[in-house]
């Protein structure tokens, strides 16, 4: 487990969107990075560990999510063939079987030839 801080997560998340907002006012990150520990009297490698905590929580979801949709895609196809073969059994099941004409070959009976009058 991490050490203890004397910073709330309130005060971390405030001093993170002010570099944020501060940002297009400076030549650099860095630059604003220590603009922003200076007026918050912390270190700027603190504030910047915090930035770089802040950025890796959206991209941890994302991934999680993405394997949540991935999972789900899974099941989805799972279902889709067990409903696929469901009904094909339906079908079969509730297809009348084919008439025959008369004179038409029945499986699995050889035709008769007729014989040629002659």
């Amino acid at each position: 487990m991490g050490r203890s801080t004397p910073y709330s997560p309130a005060f971390r998340a405030q001093a993170v969107a002010e570099v944020r907002l501060a940002r297009p006012r400076h030549a650099s990150e860095w630059a604003t990075i220590q603009a922003v520990a200076a007026a918050h009297t912390i270190s700027a490698e603190t504030l910047r560990t915090w930035i770089r905590q802040a950025e890796a929580i959206p991209a941890d979801h994302a991934r999680a999510e993405l394997r949540r949709h991935q999972a789900e895609i899974r099941r989805l196809a799972y279902e889709n063939g067990q409903l696929r073969l469901a009904l094909d059994v339906l079908r079969t099941a509730t297809t009348p079987p084919a008439r025959t004409r008369p004179g038409s070959q029945v499986p699995g009976r050889p035709r008769r030839r007729e014989q040629a009058a002659g």
